[in-house]
């Protein structure tokens, strides 16, 4: 009787666990022409966009290239010495942003490279997004990495994005 009883509630306890998602792929990126790396979720892909410009952009794949879902590294000259303005100027200028809720120094900044996280709101066409973004600015020029998610899904998209902005390594920032 015990013995039953003891399976009886092992069961139980068994049919109420289940088991964690799985934690989500990645896998590393390094564009060739700009000499970034980054870490890009399983199933992600770089979508086509005017060749030589100053964006990089990765969607899941199936997803349309203007998705609000979406990984983009951005290369453009330094107008000058960084300063947090102008890494703030380039950022504001590059997508369709709504508000900002941060934009603050990253303790990686050194004396030849300002870094700057930040986290800001925007839209693709009528889907509204936030996103995650690291700025890294040299003597020549600046990368940019952010990742977004639809608004309606960044609470369960913001730890996902938090990783692939973390796994970000600009290239050449002194580079002509």
């Amino acid at each position: 009787m015990k013995t039953a009883a003891l399976l009886l509630v092992a069961a139980m306890i068994a049919g109420g666990c289940r088991a964690a998602p799985p934690a989500p792929s990645f896998t590393d990126h390094r564009d060739d022409r700009t000499g970034f790396t980054i870490r890009l979720p399983g199933g992600w892909a770089e979508t086509a966009l005017p060749a030589g410009g100053p964006e990089v952009r990765f969607v899941p794949r199936g997803a349309e290239a203007q998705s609000a879902e979406f990984i983009s590294v951005f290369t453009v000259p330094s107008e000058s010495a960084p300063s947090e303005s102008t890494i703030r100027r380039q950022v504001f200028g590059l997508l369709p942003v709504h508000g900002v809720s941060g934009f603050q120094r990253d303790p990686r900044t050194t004396a030849d490279v300002l870094w700057y996280r930040f986290e800001l709101t925007g839209s693709s066409g009528s889907t509204e997004w936030a996103l995650v973004g690291l700025a890294a600015a040299g003597r020549t020029r600046m990368q940019i990495a952010v990742c977004a998610k639809p608004l309606t899904s960044w609470r369960q998209g913001q730890t996902e994005c938090d990783a692939v902005v973390r796994s970000f390594v600009p290239g050449d920032l002194a580079a002509k």
